[in-house]
Order: C-alpha cells, then structure tokens, then sequence
C-alpha cells in the first residue's frame, strides 16, 4: 500500500510514467465567522421586545436570510426519437458538460460533483434509459445504442459544443460520443472505466444475450409491480454490507449518495447489467478511445474490485495524450468514497 503520508500528485500525461495519487488533501480549516451587525428594525415587522441574547440572535437570522441560496438543480425532460429522456440541470458556466452516470445509478449519483463544477460550467446530468426518470426502451440496450441515444438527446438539446463527464458505462457510452462528434466534443473525464484486450469470454457472453434480453423484457410487468419491495431489500443491512464489500473499499463518505445509489439500483433495466458486463471486451468501445482526440482525464480507484487497476490503465493508453489519475483507499464508487480527492480532480480538470 502507498504511504499516506505523501502528498497526493496531479494527473501526469503520458510518457511521464504512471503516478499513483495518495488520498485527497486534507481539509481547510474553518475560520470563525465574524457575527453580523445587528441591523436597525424595520417598519412592517412589529413589535419586537428584547431579551438577553435577542440581539445576536436576530443578527444571526438575518445572516441566513442574506445568504446565498444553495445549489439545486432542476429536473426536466426532452422527447427524443426513442422516446422520453429526463435529466438533472443547474450551474451558471456556459460551457455544457453532460454527465453519464454508471450501471445501477442514475442522474442523481452525480449531485455532489454537480456542486462542485456549478460555478463553471452549464450542467446537463442525464438519466440513462432504465435508469432514474427516463423509461427503458423495447429495444437492447446495447452500448452503441446507449450512445446514439446520448447523441440524439445532445442534439435534442441544442448542444452544439460540450464536454463529457462519465462513470462506469456512462464513461464507455461517453468514449463512443467523443469518438464520433471529434469537433463538438472539447474534453472528456472518464471515471471507474476500463478495457480488456483480449476477452474471448465477455465477447461470446455479449453475442448470447438476446435470451436474457428477452426474458427481461417479457418479464418488466412482475419486476415493475415488486420494485417497491427490492428497494426496501436492497437498502436492507445485509444487502448493503453485500454491495459495500463489491463496490467500496471503506464505509461510504457521501453516505446519501449511497442510499440513493441502492435505490436506483433495484429499479434500473436489468438488461443494461449485461451491457456493463461485457462493457471491457466491446470492440466498439476500443475502437472509440483510439479515436478520442481531446484532452482526456481517466480516473480509477486502486482497490476497485469491479475495474482493475489494469484495465484502467489499458484504457488509458488507448486514448492519446490521455492523462491517468489513481484514488488511493478507493474502489469503484470514487464519487462515494473519495468526493474531495475526486471533486479537486474535476475542478481543475474543468477549468
């Protein structure tokens, strides 16, 4: 294991040799915040009488009715030609960055990175189909198929330059979107994504799934119907502690996010699983980071279970001039387990 003692590097390019980071810096320290001055009444409030430590403590309302509004985003939706899609949106940049959330999530995993990167960009947060608010489609939602329906919603919005934001198969279906749009596409973050060069085994799983496909389909009524009781199941103690030792290398620190990841999880289209699945032996997906012409920022956890370390890095090397940054104490949930280390990353990636 690294020592965590030493100082967590920035993303190197190529040719530098591949630098492993350490864990997020730590936090500043808070300074006190000086008390406001208590402000003279105003006609319209009443009759206000004192008491000992009325002062302060209207000083300290009015503090908080001045403050700035927190962050919110907005939920909207888009008709595409495969149907509805919804989306999460909010910032006040304007360059746009759409951001694709990995299997089992859906927009709402991206919140706390949303916050981070609201000052500087124009945030688009898509709910994949089966995913969140945006209904599967009859069709197999292959990984070429998850991308032209990324592409047509981009369209649909009116986007006609961007960057991407990916996790998991979000950031395989944005490598095939930077492969295709070369001059619409600016810079692309690829998080807990990688490849296998050779993987015979995941190409003839992809080529057999259309029974599975099927079955899943006929069957979408029952699974429907019991989607109540499987999130209740799957936020229950013993399938949490299950999911927690598969995707996170330590306990949750963004612990909401993590509850909202279970919930999504036990409605999201079991057929797009498949489709993660098979995600690193898909020839398209090789083929798409070879042709990725921008500035590209891959990130990975060092005790991911799901992504090996060298997976990782064969997709990193697949993309040219790419840069590799490595979250130490960090398995495939970077936006759960490591959101400071990983929110520095993106903000200066995103500058």
């Amino acid at each position: 294991m690294p020592n965590d003692d030493a100082e967590q590097p920035s993303a190197i390019r190529r040719g530098r040799g591949l630098r492993l980071s350490t864990e997020g810096a730590a936090d500043a320290q808070a300074e006190p915040s000086e008390a406001a001055p208590e402000q003279p009444a105003r006609r319209g409030r009443g009759l206000r009488l004192s008491t000992e430590g009325a002062a302060d403590a209207q000083a300290e309302a009015e503090a908080e009715a001045e403050a700035p509004p927190a962050f919110a985003l907005q939920r909207e939706s888009i008709k595409t030609a495969y149907g509805s899609m919804s989306y999460l949106t909010g910032g006040t940049g304007t360059m746009p960055l759409v951001m694709l959330h990995g299997w089992g999530a859906s927009a709402r995993i991206w919140t706390d990175v949303a916050a981070a990167l609201a000052e500087r960009r124009k945030l688009v947060l898509l709910d994949l189909p089966g995913s969140g608010g945006t209904p599967a489609r009859v069709t197999i939602p292959t990984l070429t198929a998850l991308a032209n329906e990324v592409l047509d919603a981009i369209d649909a919005l009116g986007l006609e330059r961007f960057e991407l934001l990916g996790h998991g198969l979000g950031a395989a279906t944005a490598a095939l979107v930077a492969g295709q749009l070369h001059r619409r596409v600016s810079r692309v973050a690829l998080l807990g994504m990688g490849i296998r060069s050779f993987a015979p085994d995941l190409l003839a799983m992809g080529l057999a799934r259309l029974p599975f496909d099927i079955s899943v389909g006929m069957a979408r009524p029952l699974l429907n119907f019991w989607q109540p009781f499987n999130r209740a199941f799957m936020q229950s103690p013993p399938m949490e502690r299950s999911m927690s030792s598969a995707l996170l290398h330590d306990k949750p620190v963004a612990q909401q996010l993590w509850q909202d990841y279970l919930s999504d999880l036990a409605h999201a289209d079991a057929r797009v699983y498949m489709t993660w699945l098979t995600m690193p032996g898909e020839p398209a997906l090789h083929t798409a980071l070879s042709d990725i012409s921008v500035p590209t920022l891959c990130i990975a956890g060092r005790e991911d279970l799901v992504v090996r370390l060298a997976e990782a890095k064969d997709a990193y090397m697949r993309v040219p001039g790419s840069e590799l940054l490595v979250l130490d104490k960090c398995g495939h949930m970077l936006m759960v387990e490591q959101p400071e280390a990983l929110h520095a990353a993106l903000r200066d990636f995103f500058k």
